[in-house]
């Protein structure tokens, strides 16, 4: 009997190097019904991904419909970690949601993970919420500058491991461990090349974005999905 699980996308590399430009191209192959995105810059590239919302509330209510895509401006205000343990909870309770979390470092910690998004990284796979019988999955996105920043749990659950050019050499040799590379390849990459790897993948796969109307997945395995059939 085939089985299905939600997919973990990991992308990482500095600034400038094509790490927004390849998860909106992701995002856009995918085409996902339920979208909600975390946007803690209020990113202009980000621009074009989902109706934004400055007031958390009103985003949180947006998710109640069938379809939706939905991007959180974060309130730099307030206690932007509260906000985001909301948004998790919120993740959690929606279901069935492709959840983008850009600059993963500012809400996460190489040696600490938030309970709630812990919980969607860990268990959001396939759950079931309490009462209901109806299997609930969320397929994750999560970008940020550095590794070693980032919560190590959701890097080690990372189904696409993903990066362009890394600044700092520690960075580049904890990531090389994952992708199977030489950490040198990952200090001199161009901009807009990229390695990654794949869960069954023995090697890495690397490549160029591209940004023509023919090639808008520059993942060497074929269309991106929100969940893995085998």
């Amino acid at each position: 009997m085939a089985s299905s699980k939600a997919l973990v996308l990991a992308a990482f590399g500095a600034r400038g190097t094509g790490k927004t430009a390849w998860v909106k191209q992701q995002i856009a192959a995918i085409k996902p019904p339920r979208l909600m995105v975390w946007d803690f810059k209020h990113d202009p590239a980000l621009a074009s991904v989902g109706k934004p919302f400055t007031d958390l509330a009103a985003f949180i209510r947006a998710l109640e419909k069938p379809t939706f895509q939905a991007r959180y401006l974060v309130d730099h205000r307030v206690d932007f970690h509260a906000q985001f343990e909301l948004f998790c909870l919120a993740a959690w309770e929606a279901g069935r949601v492709l959840m983008f979390v850009d600059e993963l470092p500012e809400v996460t910690k190489a040696n600490k993970a938030p309970p709630a998004w812990r919980r969607c990284v860990n268990i959001g796979r396939d759950y079931r919420l309490a009462g209901s019988k109806d299997p609930q999955w969320l397929s994750i996105i999560g970008a940020g500058q550095r590794t070693k920043e980032c919560d190590k749990s959701f890097i080690g659950n990372a189904d696409v491991l993903h990066t362009g050019r890394l600044s700092n050499v520690p960075d580049a040799k904890e990531l090389a461990q994952s992708l199977g590379c030489d950490y040198r390849d990952l200090l001199t990459l161009p901009d807009l090349h990229w390695i990654e790897r794949r869960a069954g993948q023995i090697e890495p796969t690397r490549g160029k974005l591209t940004f023509s109307a023919k090639k808008t997945t520059p993942a060497a395995a074929g269309k991106p999905r929100l969940r893995d059939d085998s």
